[in-house]
């Protein structure tokens, strides 16, 4: 039975491109998926340099975007969950996420994270500071854990 009070998504947006935590931002959507009878919609961006027409994209990056969304459709088979897919071109990530959502008319985005250092010091980016300050829906943050770095002998 669905819930009947609180936030209940019903179009979930998740943005893949092969990083560590794709997989588990995909299950985590598909589990609010089956509590809400949500949608779940992943998107893979292939940035194209503005020199280049948007369709410019090497067949290489296409198959490995490609890889990466079978793994998303993979991820809702196993927890059956139906996760639309599709592969977008574009000359920055952040904004063709915000236009997605608005597109797919989401009220969810859950995005994945990775843990990276720059200058000996967490950094999300650009594109996560972006899609919080712009998108148009609730916004949900998976980041992975912190590795635990072995000091040096």
């Amino acid at each position: 039975m669905p819930p009947t009070h609180g936030f209940a998504a019903k179009r979930i947006l998740v943005p893949v491109n092969g990083s560590s935590t794709d997989e588990e931002a995909v299950r985590l959507a598909c589990r609010f998926a089956l509590r809400s009878r949500a949608k779940v919609y992943a998107v893979s961006i292939l940035v194209v340099k503005r020199s280049l027409p948007l369709d410019a994209v090497p067949e290489a990056d296409m198959e490995r975007a490609e890889r990466i969304l079978d793994a998303a459709e993979r991820v809702g088979r196993d927890l059956d969950v139906k996760v639309e897919t599709e592969l977008l071109q574009a000359r920055e990530v952040g904004p063709a996420i915000v236009d997605e959502i608005r597109a797919w008319r989401a009220d969810l985005l859950i995005m994945g994270m990775p843990y990276r250092e720059r200058f000996g010091e967490f950094h999300v980016g650009k594109t996560g500071p972006y899609v919080m300050a712009n998108a148009p829906c609730q916004v949900l943050i998976f980041r992975e854990s912190l590795r635990e770095v072995e000091p040096a002998p």
